[in-house]
């Protein structure tokens, strides 16, 4: 699915904390998928748009600079689920 591989895209190029396995995050970004409720507003495109403007919010803004890596990984979770 493109938006789960973009959203690992985020995560890599944010930075993942050490010891935490791509493969681990993946499944996580997976499991968020498949939870979501057959909803015509509240779906994986509206969760996937929320964490992309997080994102680049949080760039554009210089937050992202300022975050350590798990920060970085707590702010997009968090705006993925």
């Amino acid at each position: 699915d493109v938006l789960c591989h973009l959203a690992m895209e985020m995560f890599v190029s944010a930075g993942l904390p050490a010891g935490l396995a791509e493969d681990r995050v993946r499944r996580f970004i997976l499991a968020v998928r498949a939870s979501m409720l057959d909803n015509p507003y509240h779906n994986f495109y509206h969760v996937f748009d929320v964490m992309q403007t997080t994102n680049a919010l949080a760039t554009a803004t210089g937050t992202m600079a300022r975050l350590d890596s798990w920060e970085r990984f707590a702010l997009l979770s968090a705006a993925l689920c």
